[in-house]
């Protein structure tokens, strides 16, 4: 993630001429040092380091298991047999992570695994080996000598062993810390889920407390067992002013260590944004942060994660809200809360109406706290933008129940309802959800696995009788009545192009996953034309009238034309002409079960575009004027300059200085010596080729 995106941060302010900074590594080495507004040359510089070769995986799986470092344990292990090896997926994620360390960067230098393959036990983590270390190098060496680094983001990888966090990567930070312009210099760091050592958190430290620029730092779910560790980092975010965006997110924090946790909140009062939250956090902890949260603090963004909060702390957390005026974005999930966990009453709602951003994710919303949600969304005037309700076990009678409050809200831009109990009774509500909407931009209904796309229209080979027939799902019904109705071209002009909706699950024939990119797309005319192109080329092929084109003016006719011609490509992806783009026989060839042969259906375009002209009651007016003539072009000659070659020698054969003339063989002439039997010697007599 770049430090640009925060535009609202204000930069730290830069001292004048006549200052002099230095920076040095955890090992007493200057890295740059800094006099007069000017960057001096490198005192030290690190040795070139070669590319390094790629380990391949059957290599990996064949190393020793003592010699790997992961936070996932026994799961990078396979036994059989009575013999233990490292997984295949363990190999295979080791291979990729390699790959990725040596490969180029830019000023955004990004190193994250977020597919772990879907085989064998889940995986959360890239592990370490020795074998590694050469390809982490390069990669330190690559943003050592990068002209500049605004982020760096780690994720899901296992750091190597102490001292390189100190010693490698820190130091080759340092250098993008001492550039005159503020935007050239390093804003983010996040390293996530990396296991990082308690020497590296302290170097960490050590090196937040000389660095003036980084705006965002992430270090979710790192285990922090130290309290001394956590105390030393909550002194360098205290003392770095330019740090506003702090992550703790499942973060122990000293085992949840109450004097750890009290250190860490009194460092972050400053902040403009905080993650914190681990499932080890007793009831205490949570009530020190949302007593916290009452406090007079400058945060505008919270989020706990992790942490349960029981009736008591709840009630905590409702009063500090209350009290609480600058947060607008609010996160409490996975709390084991029955939503929505407030009551109900004047100034908790004129509280939560300043939110603009609002996530509630992995709790229980029952229907009681639906009916309670959407009173609050209908009456307390909410500006809401974002509104976060996945895995609630939402049900399709309670989604019935919040959609009509939702749809009031008209300043609601992303809604997220996967991972809930929905099934196919919840497409009335989302329908009429879409209908008419123009604000609402993205609508996640993944994870749903119980809305289906259709019913029947196949036969399982165990099964006996007629074939089902086929009925449309719950997914087939919002597609086709709210985002692709193609009863007519009217209807399909008419539809939701604004929001994109997304499903998981069965596929189907009801492309929802060509009508969410087309619906992605900024130009509203193309997302029509595009629709229009699918349902006359795939879905609705009927609807191709060309007495519906007769009365159409006559300057966009050149657009009909090219609009027939269009044909989507794959996942709206693209697009071709015709049946195939730049085959010479553009031809359609289908099987035809009545004489099991192909047979080549010619290309319907032509015919489409011919049938339109001659339905155009427009066409004579192209020839008002008669033919016409074309202008004559008048041929300018451009005046140059000749040059005068010389004259070649003419050479002849056999001229002392022609040293590449070859000997005359006519065509056809024989040019090997050929063997002829000779019956007076007895023998056979070798005849030289001819000399000509």
């Amino acid at each position: 993630m770049s430090g640009n995106e925060e535009n609202e941060d204000p930069a730290p302010r830069r001292s004048g001429r006549g200052h002099t900074q230095r920076v040095v590594d955890t090992c007493g080495n200057v890295v740059y040092e800094e006099a007069d507004g000017r960057t001096a040359s490198k005192t030290t510089s690190p040795p070139i380091l070669a590319k390094p070769q790629l380990t391949q995986r059957r290599d990996w799986h064949n190393k020793s298991l003592g010699d790997f470092s992961s936070a996932d344990g026994d799961r990078i292990v396979d036994r059989w047999g009575g013999r233990s090896a490292l997984s295949w997926a363990a190999s295979g994620i080791l291979a990729k992570g390699e790959k990725a360390l040596i490969d180029e960067q830019g000023q955004e230098v990004v190193l994250e695994m977020t597919k772990f393959g879907s085989y064998g036990p889940k995986l959360t983590q890239v592990p370490f080996h020795e074998g590694m270390l050469p390809a982490w190098d390069y990669f330190a060496q690559g943003i050592h000598q990068a002209s500049r680094c605004e982020s760096l983001k780690i994720t899901n990888f296992h750091l190597p062993q102490s001292p390189w966090l100190g010693e490698t990567l820190l130091p080759a930070l340092a250098t993008h810390n001492s550039g005159y312009d503020f935007d050239e210099n390093l804003t983010a760091l996040s390293l996530t889920n990396c296991s990082l050592p308690d020497s590296g958190l302290k170097s960490l430290a050590k090196y937040l407390q000389k660095n003036k620029t980084l705006r965002r730092l992430t270090l979710s779910r790192n285990v922090i067992e130290s309290v001394a560790t956590v105390r030393a980092l909550a002194k360098a975010i205290k003392s770095n002013p330019s740090l506003l965006h702090v992550s703790l997110a499942h973060c122990n924090l000293g085992g949840g260590s109450h004097k750890a946790l009290k250190a860490i909140l009194a460092a972050c009062k400053g902040c403009a944004s905080l993650d914190i939250g681990h499932h080890s956090f007793d009831a205490e902890a949570v009530s020190q942060i949302v007593q916290w949260l009452g406090q007079d603090i400058a945060l505008t963004s919270f989020s706990l994660v992790g942490a349960h909060i029981d009736k008591d702390n709840k009630k905590i957390l409702e009063s500090s809200l209350v009290a609480n005026e600058t947060i607008t974005k609010l996160s409490l999930r996975s709390n084991g809360l029955r939503l929505p966990g407030f009551r109900s009453i004047k100034k908790t709602n004129q509280s939560l109406s300043r939110l603009t951003t609002l996530d509630l994710s992995e709790n229980s919303l029952p229907t009681t706290g639906v009916r309670a949600l959407a009173k609050f969304l209908t009456k307390s005037n909410t500006s809401l933008t974002t509104l976060v309700l996945s895995g609630n076990n939402l049900t399709s009678k309670g989604c019935a129940l919040l959609l009509p409050a939702v749809k009031e809200v008209t300043s609601l831009v992303t809604l997220d309802l996967s991972k809930n109990w929905l099934n196919d009774k919840v497409s009335p509500a989302v329908i009429n959800l879409l209908d008419g909407n123009e604000t609402l931009r993205t609508l996640d209904l993944s994870g749903n696995n119980s809305l289906k796309a259709h019913y029947g229209g196949y036969r399982r080979w165990w099964q006996r009788g007629p074939i089902p027939e086929k009925r449309d799902g719950g997914k087939a019904l919002i597609v086709k009545n709210a985002l692709f109705d193609t009863t007519s071209l009217n209807s399909i002009a008419n539809s939701n192009h604004t929001c994109a909706v997304r499903f998981t699950g069965q596929k189907g024939d009801v492309h929802d996953e060509t009508i969410r990119k087309i619906n992605e797309l900024k130009n509203e005319g193309q997302k029509i034309r595009l629709k229009v192109v699918l349902a006359l080329a795939d879905v609705n092929k009927s609807l191709f009238d060309p007495g519906s084109f007769s009365n159409l003016p006559l300057e966009l006719m050149p657009r009909l034309l090219h609009l027939i011609q269009l044909e989507l490509g794959v996942n709206g992806c693209g697009k071709v002409l015709g049946w195939k783009a730049g085959r010479k026989d553009r031809s359609k060839r289908e099987w035809d079960r009545d004489t099991y042969d192909y047979t080549d259906i010619p290309d319907p375009t032509l015919s489409q575009i011919y049938q339109v002209i001659t339905a155009w009651q427009s066409l004579p007016l192209l020839f008002v004027n008669g033919a016409g003539e074309l202008p004559k072009k008048k041929k300018v000659v451009k005046e140059t300059k000749s040059k005068k070659k010389k004259a070649r020698k003419r050479r002849r054969f056999g001229d002392e200085d022609d040293v590449d003339d070859e000997p005359y063989i006519p065509t056809g002439a024989r040019k090997t010596p050929k063997w002829v039997y000779d019956q007076d010697a007895g023998r056979s007599i070798r005849i030289p080729p001819p000399v000509y």
